[in-house]
């Protein structure tokens, strides 16, 4: 039987225009390209093990709209399957409007939609792994309770980190994984890497350092991975979700972390090459990548204060 995963969060639609450079305050530019496509963290992390070769699921709401536009469709032909998705007759969908620049640094604008309908309370049953993305800390706590898993990962995202840093931090310990850019660690938790390791036993944090790449933090242990650069970056979109869907998917096989970090790393790096948010490779491109050891090396244990130093300096970077 094939590893079964549950991705709950937001169907998107995603318009993308891309741009020689973002524009500055009151500066009008001319788009020289557009698309739509589907997006939402949920959605992507969904297709991303269905790459994997994993059995995927969604959970999530949407409306008629996405349906006309395709965007149920294309997640059907990656390998998603829809039974746990709700379509609404009426109201908005999640539309996400993604500018991005040439070298791949975008900047978004969001409108919830029906996406604010989901409650994760919507289904019941057992899953291998389940990842949560972009939604409260109330919806994680109701899936607890319905869903039984061994692996559950949580991706609050930024909104959600930093409307909500108390109730994020709760889930510290009590979900397998919680993923956090390093903004976003530094608000929720206002304390050095390992003061928040002592509360983790077999639990790990994963905090995204952008080009200096990423931590995995577990109780007294931290691995640094560096960005697996395979060419130019041209959209950045999505590599985050691209990371943690085969992170999950190599850790749920049973491998070791150390490898499960490298090729999530390689994913991450082969995503970027390509347009959209679900541009993620599938498993024989990362595999090949990973044959050839073009990565190798990439992941090192840290102390925790050198971990420390890496989060503040992204932060005081960005």
């Amino acid at each position: 039987m094939r590893i079964k995963h549950l991705s709950i969060g937001n169907i998107n639609i995603d318009i993308y225009l891309y741009v020689e450079r973002l524009p500055g305050p009151d500066e009008e530019l001319p788009v020289m390209e557009a698309s739509i496509g589907p997006g939402g963290a949920a959605s992507n992390y969904a297709v991303g093990v269905a790459r994997a070769g994993h059995e995927s699921y969604l959970l999530a709401h949407t409306t008629r709209d996405a349906e006309a536009l395709g965007i149920l469709g294309r997640l059907r032909e990656a390998g998603v399957k829809l039974d746990y998705v709700i379509v609404h007759e009426e109201g908005t969908p999640g539309i996400v409007v993604v500018v991005v620049a040439k070298g791949g640094e975008t900047v978004m604008f969001k409108v919830r939609g029906v996406n604010a309908l989901l409650r994760g309370d919507e289904i019941s049953g057992e899953f291998d792994v389940v990842h949560i993305a972009s939604v409260e800390p109330t919806v994680v706590e109701r899936v607890t309770r319905q869903v039984s898993t061994r692996i559950i990962s949580y991706d609050p995202g930024g909104a959600v980190a930093i409307s909500n840093p108390s109730e994020v931090a709760k889930l510290a310990g009590r979900v397998t994984i919680l993923s956090l850019n390093a903004r976003e660690f530094l608000h929720v938790f206002g304390l050095g890497v390992a003061s928040v390791s002592e509360r983790l036993d077999k639990n790990w944090m994963l905090i995204r350092l952008g080009a200096r790449g990423s931590l995995l933090v577990s109780n007294g242990r931290a691995l640094h991975t560096r960005v697996c650069k395979l060419g130019e970056p041209v959209d950045t979109t999505g590599a985050g979700d691209a990371f943690n869907a085969y992170f999950n998917a190599w850790i749920a096989e049973g491998n070791e972390v150390e490898e499960a970090l490298e090729v999530a790393s390689i994913a991450a790096g082969l995503k970027v090459l390509k347009r959209g948010a679900q541009s993620i490779p599938s498993r024989e491109e990362v595999e090949e990548v990973w044959r050839k050891g073009i990565c190798k090396g990439i992941v090192r244990r840290v102390t925790l204060e050198e971990a420390e130093q890496l989060v503040r300096e992204t932060v005081g970077s960005s």
